[in-house]
């Protein structure tokens, strides 16, 4: 049906050229589109995984038509934010959409966001794509990073959950980690942990996970008194969330004062909790913490120290006795700094 629902929307931008002075058509057509596939889990288009035509919907976002019409041009972000979800659509998509995108995001932020709903799904787009790591790089260069940061701070809980979604898709690549943090991020990620909607703490915690991984945000992390939400993000009612948490608090505990300040805020008690629970990354990244935060107390690292490497062992047992399956089998790596995945797709 995804693949019929498009040959239908280019017969009819080839049968109606003129479309610009009609364009409920386009508009229905294009909402056809996205009634059948916004549902990733049952999304005709997502389930074929082949490449699609994109010439039209790359034209139809960049014309000027389209950026004024708020109505339609919230249907053709919703349509590429959807055919954004397969590799091979957003590996040829990028180049083609990002200046149009940015534009979109620019328009959005520096008019207070008059459209929340359009600038969400340009958020939800910038998330799909900034998969690919070349990608990341056009929207950075393109300047699509400071709006993104300012619509962190509009009220709307849905439009914050796309952007910090966004952002956390940026920073899971390294070079995006520094950007973002350089133009303030940070500040602007950290409130939205104590937001009332998980959706928007689950990205939130996600971006700060990903943004952690980077030394300097650390300290940025800690000065502005974010370590303690994260803590408090431990017992949340998600493993995601929990696992996120866990993870940023991994990457912290690498930095001296901030392990001091974990371990003041009794983060070992939880983090403990998370070793016997059933999702494999809140463990990895709990144990990950647990042995950064009372490591320095088991002497250096290296293969003499039989203390240091039983409470790996021990670690590593406690993981497989809450999973009751597998183990870890290298303890090694659980110190290191650690980012965790892009979002879903949105």
């Amino acid at each position: 049906m995804g693949d019929a629902l498009l040959g239908k929307l280019r017969e009819l931008l080839a049968r109606q050229p003129d479309w610009e002075a009609r364009p409920m058509k386009l508009q229905s057509a294009l909402q056809a589109f996205v009634t059948a596939n916004e549902d990733v889990g049952s999304s005709p288009n997502y389930q074929n995984q082949n490449g699609d035509r994109l010439e039209e919907i790359v034209t139809l976002i960049a014309a000027p038509s389209v950026q004024k019409n708020d109505e339609l041009l919230l249907r053709v972000l919703k349509s590429l934010k959807i055919l954004s979800r397969k590799y091979d659509n957003r590996t040829r998509l990028g180049p083609h959409i990002v200046n149009a995108l940015v534009e979109v995001l620019h328009r959005q932020a520096a008019t207070g966001c008059k459209q929340p709903l359009v600038a969400g799904e340009a958020a939800n787009v910038v998330l799909n794509i900034c998969y690919e790591r070349e990608n990341v790089t056009l929207i950075m260069e393109h300047g699509g990073v400071p709006p993104l940061v300012a619509l962190l701070k509009e009220p709307e809980q849905e439009l914050q959950a796309n952007a910090a979604g966004a952002i956390q898709s940026i920073c899971f690549q390294k070079e995006g980690r520094k950007f973002v943090r350089e133009l303030g991020a940070v500040p602007a990620v950290l409130p939205l942990l104590s937001s009332p909607s998980l959706k928007v703490r689950t990205r939130a915690v996600g971006a700060i996970h990903n943004i952690s991984s980077e030394a300097e945000a650390i300290r940025v992390i800690r000065r502005l008194h974010g370590i303690g939400p994260l803590v408090d993000l431990l017992r949340a009612p998600s493993a995601t969330v929990c696992g996120s948490a866990a993870g940023a608090l991994q990457n912290l505990s690498r930095e001296s004062s901030s392990r001091e300040e974990i371990r003041e805020l009794g983060a070992v008690i939880p983090l403990s909790d998370l070793l016997l629970g059933e999702d494999v990354q809140a463990q990895v990244c709990a144990a990950g913490a647990i042995l950064n935060v009372l490591g320095p107390d088991l002497g250096p690292e290296n293969a003499g120290n039989e203390q240091r490497a039983a409470f790996k062992k021990l670690l590593s047992l406690a993981i497989t006795v809450g999973m009751m399956r597998g183990s870890i089998t290298d303890a090694s790596a659980l110190a290191q700094g650690v980012s965790s995945s892009p979002p879903a797709h949105a």
